[in-house]
Order: structure tokens, then C-alpha cells, then sequence
């Protein structure tokens, strides 16, 4: 848990960080580039200036001057030889002339057209050589920006195992305490056990069927503590072998009937045959007595609770569905959380450690399956166990 969230942790900083790279990167480009269309602007407009005002034609370097008659056809012309040639400053000129824009550019050349003494002239100039720098310049910012971004990336990763250790620590300190004081505990509740065993050998007496019950309860709420400290730790290992799932549900679910009997409520059981998977066959179940054991108890009285299992395309669905909820449906998913209980069930009249689903859901994760939940108040709670796997 701690590791997905330092992760999480590092993904939300980086993400950040590229997009301000990616701010940076593309206010540099465009910087770059208006400062390139700039230059080529005063090139031109220092060219006509000095036309104007000398009355000579003289060609800037990577430029070319034509004049214009009456028809807007080329009279005159005169351009950098080596960089134009004839044909070039004829597909220049074409381009201009037929989308007369006073102002533009065709190709790496920026030209400007312009009227003086009712003569028009084309002034442009090639920006080959501007624009190989600009990408040079692009090149060597994306690079440098990289470096800073990868280096920045080292640096947020160290920081985030100082930031985290104390976390992780405590985290490992806390599992620690609850597998040693669950350990701890279960000798002290053996002989409170045994106690009120020999105590109730004397006759029955209601304090001691009083002990009795808490003293089981405290041993099931310790089993569970350690079962959740023992996933934690990575102690429980999942044997993955090919199983027929309709069958365990039905071998899992058979006990329970007459449970549900003895409580008035009615089990029916519907489970599609023959689907097998590739999974840890006591995780399924652990999660299916989890879930009927809490279906039963949470039921409303006199209710039902239907189980079902069903192939849809390479998902095995396992339902628990049961008339009777305390669980508000936006409060559904909250059902997985240790110690979570519905609205009228804090009395612990169940009997409940309020860690079972907790347990389930952790059965689940660990075989990288999925639990959903679906409730309404009062009305009834359904829990989803998806194994998506290819069986057949």
C-alpha cells in the first residue's frame, strides 16, 4: 500500500513537471520562431528603406528585388545567385502575384510587396539558414529540458523514499504489533476459555455462557487480525492450480443451508456448471464463506439470499445477494473497509468482527480479482466476486 502510494506520489510530480516542461518547450519554439519571422521582416523592410530612399536596387544576402509593371508582370529583378535562380524567383513571383498578400511567406522565403511612385516591387529573402538554427535551437532545448526532466525525476524519486520511510515504518511497526498482540492474545483467551468450560460443569449460569460468548467472539476477531497481518506480510501463498469453480461453490455453499434454516432464512443456490479456472482454490473459498456467512447474518428476518455464478464471455461472476440492508447505497463500497457497519447493525448483535469482508476483498487483490458491491437501505446488498481468467 505504501509503495502504490509513493509511486502515485512520484507519477502526480512528474505529470506536473512535464506539462511545465511542455509549457516551457513550447513558449521557447514559439519565442524562436517570432523572433526568426522578425529578423526576416527588418531584412526586408531595411531592403525597401533603403530602395526608397537611395533609388538603387541593392539585394540583401539570401534576397531578391523584382519590380512589377503596370500588369503586375516582372519587369526587372535582381536576386543573390547563390541561393535563387531563374526558375525559383519565377515560382516566387507566381505565388505572389496570384494571392496578392502584401505580406506572407511560400516555402523557407518571406516576402513583402510594395508601391512607391505607382511602380510595385517584391522584396523577399530566403530563411533557409534561420531555420536550421531554429531547429538546432529547438533540438538542443528539447535536449537540455530532458536532462533537467530526468535529473529532476532522480531527485523526486529520492526524496520520495525520505518522505515515505517514516511512513513505511510506522506501517511495518503497526502489522507487527497486530500479528504479535493477535498471537499475544490468543493464550489468555484459550484459558479464559477453559475456565468458563470448568466453571460450567458446576451448572449453567448466564455470566459464564456470557464469557463463553465473548471469549469466542475475541477468538474469531484475533483469527481474523492475524489472517489480515499474515495477507500483509505477503505470509499467505496462493497455490494457482486448473479447478472446477461450480463445484467448490457448491461444495462451500452446502454447510450453509442449514444455517440459514435454523435462522429462518431461505438459501437458494443457482450456479452454472462446469466452470473452471486457473486460481488459488481456497481463496475462492474463503471469499464465498465470507461472503454467505455475512449475507446470512445481515439478512432481514425471514429473507432470502440467492447465490449465483455465472460465465460471462472469460469472466467467472460469483453474486451473494440477500434481502436487508443497513448499508446506504452511496456508502456501498465502504463495506470492505475494516470495522465498517451499516447505520443499525453498531450493536454487534450479528456477532461480526467486522473484518470479514475486509478479508475477502484482500483474498480478492491478492489474486488480482475484483469485488464490487451494490446496496439499498433497507431493501437489500448485493457483492460481486469477478475472476477474469481464461477457463473453459
Amino acid at each position: 500500500m505504501i509503495r502504490k502510494a509513493q509511486i502515485k506520489f512520484i507519477c502526480i510530480v512528474m505529470s506536473i513537471l512535464l506539462v511545465v516542461f511542455a509549457v516551457i518547450f513550447g513558449a521557447t519554439y514559439f519565442i524562436m520562431h517570432n523572433v526568426n519571422e522578425r529578423h526576416a521582416e527588418e531584412v526586408l523592410d531595411d531592403t525597401l528603406t533603403t530602395f526608397i530612399y537611395s533609388g538603387k536596387i541593392t539585394v540583401p544576402p539570401n534576397g531578391l528585388i523584382v519590380t512589377l509593371n503596370k500588369d503586375g508582370n516582372p519587369e526587372e529583378f535582381c536576386f543573390d545567385e547563390n541561393i535563387f535562380n531563374e526558375k525559383k524567383v519565377s515560382q516566387i513571383v507566381n505565388f505572389v502575384v496570384n494571392h496578392s498578400y502584401t505580406y506572407g511567406q511560400t516555402g523557407t522565403v518571406y516576402y513583402k510587396i510594395k508601391t512607391v511612385d505607382n511602380a510595385k516591387f517584391i522584396v523577399a529573402c530566403d530563411v533557409t539558414q534561420s531555420i536550421v538554427m531554429l531547429r538546432s535551437n529547438v533540438v538542443n532545448a528539447l535536449i537540455i529540458l530532458l536532462t533537467i526532466y530526468f535529473i529532476l525525476f532522480l531527485i523526486v524519486s529520492t526524496l520520495s523514499f525520505n518522505v515515505f520511510q517514516p511512513i513505511k515504518d510506522a506501517f511495518e511497526k503497526q502489522k507487527r504489533f497486530i500479528s504479535d498482540a493477535s498471537h499475544e492474545l490468543k493464550t489468555p483467551i484459550a484459558v479464559i476459555s477453559a475456565n468458563a468450560d470448568v466453571l460450567k460443569q458446576n451448572g449453567n449460569n448466564q455470566w459464564v455462557d456470557n464469557i463463553k460468548s465473548q471469549t469466542a467472539r475475541l477468538d474469531g476477531l484475533v483469527a481474523d487480525m492475524l489472517t489480515l497481518a499474515k495477507m500483509e506480510e505477503n505470509k499467505i501463498i496462493l497455490k494457482k492450480e486448473k479447478f472446477n469453480l461450480s463445484q467448490e461453490i457448491l461444495n462451500t455453499v452446502l454447510p450453509f443451508d442449514a444455517v440459514a434454516f435454523e435462522k429462518n432464512k431461505n438459501l437458494s443456490v443457482d450456479v452454472e456448471p462446469n466452470i473452471t479456472i486457473n486460481g488459488d482454490k481456497q481463496s475462492v473459498k474463503n471469499i464465498t464463506t465470507i461472503l454467505i456467512d455475512n449475507a446470512i447474518k445481515y439478512c432481514s428476518e425471514n429473507g432470502k439470499i440467492e447465490v449465483s455464478l455465472r460465465k460471462n464471455g472469460n469472466k467467472a461472476i460469483l453474486t451473494v445477494w440477500n434481502t436487508g440492508s443497513n448499508v446506504p447505497e452511496s456508502e456501498a463500497h465502504k463495506i470492505f473497509e475494516r470495522f465498517y457497519r451499516g447505520e443499525n447493525s453498531r450493536s454487534r448483535a450479528s456477532g461480526g468482527s467486522g473484518l470479514g469482508l475486509s478479508i475477502a476483498k484482500s483474498f480478492a487483490e491478492k489474486n488480482k480479482w475484483k469485488m464490487t458491491a451494490e446496496s439499498s437501505l433497507n431493501e437489500y446488498m448485493k457483492i460481486s466476486l469477478i475472476i477474469q481468467e481464461k477457463h473453459s
